[in-house]
């Protein structure tokens, strides 16, 4: 088994909040970024990730967020946390079709996106992405990484 290690070229990523209603994604996720060296934090909701990143003042280097949420569409709340932390990489994710997503806001071709279900190769391609890419002033990469239809 290949142990997964995140270069020394990211010295200031080291923390990473999940944020999924599906505790299995979530558990996933925090068990394979926790395996490749991050402190992972999770959270089952919008509130829930507010409470996380308040109590974390922010210092968060990448969100991991499922764009349908049961309270707040993960649109959404990359909006809000906009509003108060700037630094946090954003990584959305989604097993619905483009279609929905369209419908839930995510339509702009800069936002890195991982389809569900993932694998670990996946994730953390993704993951290496959104850590180690250029950063617009609003906090996406440049990057294009959108779901295929849209």
């Amino acid at each position: 088994m290949v142990e997964y290690r995140f270069p020394d070229r990211f010295p200031g990523a080291r923390t990473a909040l999940v944020v999924d209603d599906v505790g299995i994604v979530r558990q996933l996720a925090f068990r394979l970024l926790s395996e490749a060296g991050l402190r992972v934090f999770e959270a089952a909701s919008a509130v829930e990730a507010l409470e996380v990143l308040e109590m974390a003042h922010g210092r968060v280097d990448l969100i991991l967020v499922d764009v349908m949420l049961g309270d707040v569409n993960g649109v959404d709340l990359v909006r809000l946390i906009r509003r108060k932390w700037t630094e946090p990489r954003i990584v959305y994710m989604s097993a619905h079709p483009a279609e929905v997503l369209v419908r839930e806001g995510l339509a702009r071709p800069t936002v890195l996106f991982l389809a569900k279900p993932f694998t670990r190769d996946e994730l953390f391609g993704i993951i290496r992405e959104a850590l180690g890419g250029s950063r617009r002033e609003d906090g996406e990469s440049y990057e294009v990484r959108r779901p295929a239809d849209i």
